[in-house]
């Protein structure tokens, strides 16, 4: 008899200290599908991908793979089984080539018991035919894309026969293009029976991807459903157990704003070239463009990571050069970078040091940091923008992706800068952290600061922003007030380089 469901979850609760993670949760995924799995964070996703990879065991619940009952539990003998899971920071050394880091732990052997390099390079060759990665497996993994270092992870998961694949927020790192390339080597996985479980925070994938979509609130399941009969508001209104609420920006004041706080004039840097730009004071401005189109980088040269080459800042009026970030900080520019594990924070360190990081001289008492000043402006803002933590002296590196970014955020709060630069805010985090944190950007312009949003996500960039500046191969396309705002436009803008009435008549 052919088994349908490849991988069966009944009934399944895990308990942590006062927290249920998963609460009596029933899961099933059929054989050959790409099967999503969403919810917010803390709904319990984490926690269902390390029972099924056995890296965590359950209080109660059952298993089944391939219609058998799995009694015994440890990644290796669940690897044995062939499942296989690609987390969002992944699993590999730079130092090693493509293909010994394909066969980490995992190397074939001569009958002399050594490892069998020609074996080692012929597989990984033909693993690379099959999911058209094109590079030289002596490759250093250090030196590839993001993209293909996720084509990598999927190699090394095949090379381990694997029947299923979980893969973590595969595309949080990758661009248009690469996500087009994933996007094709999940169709031939399924294509060759391979199972996929795919988890993402960018719902509009899951369509492009899916076959069926299982979300979690809470720790409980809460429905299973065919991605062809269902939009992406209903998948909203299922993660959070209510009709999302239309995060408004503030109607009625678009364009009333007179004083200049930044102005950039014909600036060029390694990738900018003649960038002009303006932000009022009290304005929410967006910039928007595709993957590489230039948006960080200018802001690098705002906030002295990049000085610029050629053209001129000028911050409230006066020419502005950056010497190095500690100087724009002394200007009262604060930058929310792209990257918050990388540049964000120090995932080692209390949210209290994390959050005082950038303002320390604020807290120092008789040359010695001011504890008690310290935890005191740490739980102000813990509260403010409802961070969820049992206390400010955690580890940041113990929130989830959401909390992190609160924290980042109020870590630039605590500074008074004037001007915000916030670089892709939401990546990476659920529906109502995004919520959250579009509610704190226009609280911060309330208080008369001024923010630049740097976003891949448009919709919210039309929820927040007074205007959205395009940007197309270092250079602004056009810039677009809040009533003029059109998906299609700016869509069109960004990807054609060419401004509404620059179109050919």
């Amino acid at each position: 008899m052919q088994i349908e469901n490849i991988l069966e979850l009944k009934n399944v609760t895990k308990l942590y200290p006062g927290v249920k993670a998963l609460d009596s949760v029933d899961f099933s995924v059929k054989k050959g599908e790409v099967h999503c799995l969403i919810g917010a964070n803390g709904a319990g996703k984490s926690t269902l991908v390390k029972i099924i990879t056995g890296d965590v065991i359950p209080e109660s619940g059952t298993v089944y793979f391939e219609g058998k009952k799995i009694d015994y539990h440890g990644v290796d003998k669940r690897r044995n089984k062939e499942i296989a899971a690609i987390y969002q920071e992944l699993s590999l050394l730079d130092g090693l080539s493509i293909a010994e880091n394909v066969f980490l732990n995992n190397y074939p052997r001569t009958k002399f018991g050594l490892i069998d390099w020609d074996k080692v390079y012929e597989k990984t060759a033909e693993l690379e035919k099959k999911i058209n990665l094109g590079l030289n497996p002596k490759t250093e993994v250090g030196k590839i894309s993001a993209g293909h270092r996720q084509l990598t992870e999927i190699m090394k998961a095949l090379a381990q026969n694997a029947k299923l694949i979980i893969m973590d927020e595969p595309s949080s790192t990758l661009s248009e293009n690469e996500f087009e390339e994933l996007r094709k080597v999940i169709e031939d996985l399924k294509s060759h029976g391979i199972t996929v479980i795919y988890i993402s925070h960018h719902l509009e994938e899951l369509f492009i991807v899916g076959d069926r979509v299982t979300v979690l609130r809470n720790g409980k399941y809460v429905a299973t459903e065919e991605l062809a009969n269902i939009n992406q508001e209903q998948l909203v209104s299922l993660m959070t157990g209510y009709h999302m609420e239309n995060t408004a920006g503030k109607t009625g004041q678009h364009n009333i704003y007179e004083e200049n706080v930044l102005e950039l004039r014909h600036i060029s840097n390694k990738k900018v070239k003649d960038m002009n730009l303006t932000l009022h004071k009290g304005e929410i401005l967006g910039m928007y463009g595709l993957v590489g189109s230039g948006r960080t980088e200018t802001m690098a040269s705002v906030f002295g990571i990049d000085p610029h080459t050629e053209g001129q800042i000028l911050l409230n009026g006066r020419e502005f050069r950056p010497k190095g970030i500690y100087d724009a900080i002394q200007n009262g520019i604060g930058m929310v970078p792209e990257n918050r594990l990388v540049q964000g924070m120090v995932p080692g360190l209390a949210i209290s040091e994390n959050m005082i990081m950038a303002s320390l001289k604020k807290f120092v008492r008789y040359g010695f940091l001011d504890d008690g000043k310290i935890i005191e402006a740490s739980e102000l803002y813990k509260k403010k923008l409802s961070i969820k933590a049992s206390s400010v002296r955690e580890k940041i590196g113990m929130l989830s992706g959401g909390n992190q970014q609160k924290v980042i955020m109020a870590k630039w709060l605590l500074t008074e800068s004037n001007i915000l630069i916030i670089d892709e805010p939401t990546q990476g985090i659920d529906v109502m952290t995004k919520q959250d944190i579009s509610r704190i950007i226009i609280d911060s312009t309330a208080e008369g600061k001024s923010v630049i949003v740097i976003s891949s996500e448009l919709r919210e960039l039309m929820a927040i922003c007074d205007r959205i500046l395009i940007m197309y191969d270092g250079r602004e396309v056009e810039t677009v007030p809040a009533d003029e705002f059109d998906i299609q436009r700016i869509m069109n803008a960004a990807i054609t380089g060419r401004a509404e009435n620059e179109k050919q008549h």
